[in-house]
């Protein structure tokens, strides 16, 4: 009779935490998902990203290649990203034909990686525990940073990076491998990860999956970055090697930083605000990373910033720091374990406060990138004000079925039914142009809105419409919607 009651209490544990995970991942798709729609709503999405992979996923969802006019003319997706595993989110647009399907789906992403962070702490704590770590990985400021931005495809990364990570956690090739494939598919730096991770499986036999994994990741790397993506680029080349003070290629870094190690580590770490992000990763984390070889997995991913010659990726801000979060996450349980911080009752629960507080106080500091959750807690995210209302009156005069070159701010609101581009991206054909003269510059390239005003006047465009800063002009040759300009 104990044995049966210690068997129905294990059992009834087992589904109590199920349970509690479970909601907590409803509640943060949820809570993510509404600010995702609200933050659409208020014209805070824009063409760049949102737009961008709304018009590629629209085409893979009529079975044409993936051409994205915002970025030029029969413009090919995967010239600028290997990322073929968007065409997944394809019969989404089947249902819903919006670019809001992305931005749920994102949200969807995010809270499937939240299950797998609870089931990888649960095998190094109790209950509580694990759930504490798996709400403090999902309202970090690095999810909450991505959750403010528009959609993107490391979105993908996150439960697929988490599975594989726990894999290999577990010793299951099977699923590492699988997971392994997948990530290829996600972004072509994706095989830098399968290096390191295919690094740590060599720590145990049979070595092969290891050797597989590496090969793969190196591979991957190579195949997708010279051959792939210069074949669908305009101008045949690898546009993203952007590691200038490294050298012009992978060879020639790695040969700098072998050759060179204290410039590496200067440029790692300088300017400041390098400094800054890795103080925001591993702080909230006590340092617990550094005791886990998981912690390695992140290396690549923070390498890939750190040394880029692109200061925007230095930040706290955008989608850039989820999968290096995720990972140290990950790390930070481990590495707790091998301390025994879980095993010590007192330490345990200043650690899981530490959990607790330091998310709570982050949603307060400015420097961080707006967090969802500050934004919802003030209002701010759903506050509306006459410059919306004048953004929202001025998408209403555009008609479906043109071609419109439009402020990148608007760009979202219009790409479900006309060809939308940016001013001064090449175009065939240009009926509207929609202007925010409010706005430093109209997205890329940068120019600025008076500039885009003069040269469409120049070209003959007539103003139909003023109000507050939005302005709306009409081709002189405008003679109605066009099959050429359908989205």
């Amino acid at each position: 009779m104990t044995t049966l009651t210690a068997v129905t209490r294990s059992a009834r544990a087992r589904v109590a935490g199920h349970w509690q995970v479970s909601l907590l991942t409803g509640l943060l798709f949820a809570v993510y998902g509404g600010y995702g729609l609200i933050r659409h709503a208020t014209y805070l999405t824009a063409g760049y990203d949102l737009g961008i992979f709304d018009q590629a996923v629209r085409n893979y969802a009529r079975f044409r290649a993936p051409h994205v006019p915002l970025k030029g003319t029969d413009y090919n997706i995967l010239a600028d990203h290997f990322h073929p595993i968007i065409a997944l989110a394809a019969p989404l647009y089947w249902i819903w034909n919006s670019p809001c399907v992305l931005l749920l789906l994102q949200m969807a992403l995010i809270a499937a990686s939240v299950p797998v962070v609870y089931s990888f702490a649960l095998r190094r704590m109790p209950r509580g525990g694990a759930l504490v770590v798996a709400g403090a990985y999902g309202l970090g400021w690095a999810i909450q940073a991505m959750v403010d931005f528009d959609f993107h495809e490391v979105a993908w990364g996150l439960p697929i990076l988490a599975v594989a990570v726990d894999a290999l956690d577990r010793r299951d090739d099977r699923t590492l491998l699988i997971s392994a494939g997948l990530l290829l598919l996600v972004r072509e730096d994706m095989g830098a990860v399968l290096v390191m991770i295919g690094l740590l499986r060599l720590a145990y036999r049979p070595r092969r999956t290891g050797y597989l994994l590496i090969g793969g990741g190196i591979a991957g790397y190579l195949l997708v970055t010279g051959l792939i993506i210069p074949a669908f680029a305009p101008n045949g080349q690898f546009a993203y090697w952007t590691f200038d003070a490294l050298g012009p290629d992978l060879p020639h870094a790695l040969l700098t930083i072998l050759a060179h190690p204290l410039h590496t580590v200067r440029l790692f770490f300088t300017p400041a605000i390098k400094a800054e992000t890795l103080a925001y990763f591993f702080l909230p984390l006590a340092l617990l990373p550094l005791r886990s070889r998981y912690c390695l997995i992140a290396v690549p991913l923070l390498a890939e910033r750190f040394f880029n010659s692109r200061d925007h990726v230095w930040t706290t801000h955008f989608h850039y720091n989820a999968l290096p979060w995720l990972v140290l996450v990950l790390a930070m349980v481990d590495g707790g374990a091998r301390l025994g911080v879980w095993n010590r009752p007192r330490l345990n629960r200043v650690m899981l406060a530490w959990l607790v507080i330091v998310p709570v106080y982050l949603c307060t500091v400015p420097t961080i990138t707006a967090p969802a959750i500050r934004r919802m807690l003030t209002g701010s995210a759903w506050r509306m004000d006459a410059h919306l209302r004048d953004q929202q009156a001025a998408v209403r005069q555009v008609p479906a079925d043109v071609c419109v070159s439009v402020d990148d701010r608007l760009a979202t609101h219009l790409t479900s039914t006309n060809r939308v581009t940016l001013p001064g991206i090449p175009t065939p054909r240009t009926d509207f142009v929609v202007l925010d003269m409010g706005q430093a510059q109209v997205g890329y390239p940068l120019d600025s809105p008076q500039q885009v005003l003069a040269d469409s006047r120049a070209a003959g465009f007539v103003q139909v419409f003023s109000q507050g800063d939005l302005l709306v002009l009409r081709s002189p040759g405008y003679t109605g919607p066009s099959d050429l300009c359908r989205p």
